[in-house]
């Protein structure tokens, strides 16, 4: 191929198909709602990242069983997961451990965001967190505010790792990485909200099962895995894609001698081989000597799936990443990187200082 461009795998082939509809019909009636909000609730320049990020395709397509007040509520947890990933994305360790407490602080208990100055705490202590607490099941409240937990931990943890990396020539474990990354995605969250949509009630013992446990993990596994490989052009013009599968599989010793090609298709393989366990995994579950429980098993199985799936949908028609320049590319899964100063930082700020200008001068013409 020519130079800068790239044959990415056909992700989408490699999955199941969804068990139901592949996206929520109630997507254009909460698209409509959550856009509505963000105008009057989040202001320039930030809605602008907002919106791009397109939150209410994701949480349709991933949960296209969610109703109307629950996608809405999925939203706000959306929204308040992304505003901690802009907040500490390029902060420093001890920046972002202070931030990510105060975003699980105010998660348990909007009390604790009170008087803070901040607009965003503000939105979480005055209108987000109440709104998902209503939506959440009761039963799955407590496992959601954990998973939250060890997901603020794990940001933390993905900040020291990043300061730890900078150096391009300094030595990365895939292993590791993977174990770390299936955490600071931010899925496992969504899961519990996805159990809770479809009203599933696993006990711990059922969930911490073995194959039921692995089961999960792999499925998380392929979200990052795909996350990863979709943003990847966009994260490289970012900041060099310190925190992902790609340059990870660079600075491993057993694949550093890869080129970029031979590393796309590595990262490919390793989501196969995660959607291969989560094959073995689904057609090995026990039964839990309860028709009920398994039933619900089964639907957890499939809600995976859908989430799995509906996250690669969402990475490849989202403007925030823009992974094709056309329909043809899209469809022979063609990456071309050499247009990616457009996507850049710099392009980005350029485009905001335009835009800026532009808005005065035409507010002195009129």
């Amino acid at each position: 191929m020519p130079s800068g461009v790239y044959q990415l795998p056909d992700l989408p082939s490699m999955c199941p198909k969804k068990s139901g509809n592949s996206i929520s019909p109630n997507f254009q009636e909460a698209k409509n709602s959550y856009e509505q909000w963000v105008r009057e609730n989040i202001g320039y320049p930030a809605s602008i990242g907002v919106a791009n990020a397109e939150m209410p395709l994701l949480a349709a397509l991933a949960w296209p069983r969610a109703s109307s007040k629950e996608l809405g509520a999925i939203l706000d947890y959306m929204t308040m997961s992304f505003m901690l990933e802009e907040l500490t994305d390029r902060s420093s360790s001890e920046v972002t451990k202070s931030l990510s407490k105060l975003w699980i602080d105010v998660l348990k208990d909007p009390r604790s965001g009170k008087g803070h100055r901040h607009p965003f705490i503000k939105l979480m202590t005055n209108q987000m967190v109440a709104r998902l607490k209503e939506a959440v099941d009761p039963f799955h409240w407590p496992e959601f505010i954990q998973s939250n937990i060890d997901f603020a931990m794990n940001t933390v943890q993905e900040a020291l790792d990043r300061e730890a990396s900078k150096d391009i020539l300094a030595t990365r474990c895939i292993t590791s990485y993977m174990v770390m990354r299936r955490e600071t995605v931010g899925t496992r969250p969504c899961i519990v909200l996805m159990r809770s949509t479809r009203r599933l009630y696993l006990s711990e013992h059922v969930l911490q099962h073995p194959i039921v446990a692995e089961m999960e993990n792999t499925s998380l596994d392929m979200v990052f895995l795909a996350n990863d490989i979709y943003s990847f052009k966009k994260e490289l013009g970012d900041n060099g894609a310190l925190n992902n599968i790609i340059t990870v599989i660079q600075k491993d010793p057993n694949t550093q001698h890869l080129d970029l090609q031979e590393r796309i298709d590595h990262a490919g393989k390793l989501f196969q081989a995660a959607m291969d366990r989560f094959n073995a995994c689904r057609d090995a579950l026990p039964s839990f000597g309860d028709e009920e429980t398994d039933r619900q098993v089964a639907a957890f199985a499939d809600g995976l799936v859908d989430w799995v799936l509906g996250s690669i949908e969402w990475s490849i028609a989202n403007h925030r990443y823009r992974v094709f320049v056309d329909d043809d590319d899209r469809k022979n899964n063609i990456l071309r990187l050499d247009d990616r100063w457009f996507m850049s930082g710099k392009f980005k700020l350029l485009l905001l200082l335009i835009s800026i200008v532009f808005t005065m001068i035409l507010f002195l013409i009129l």
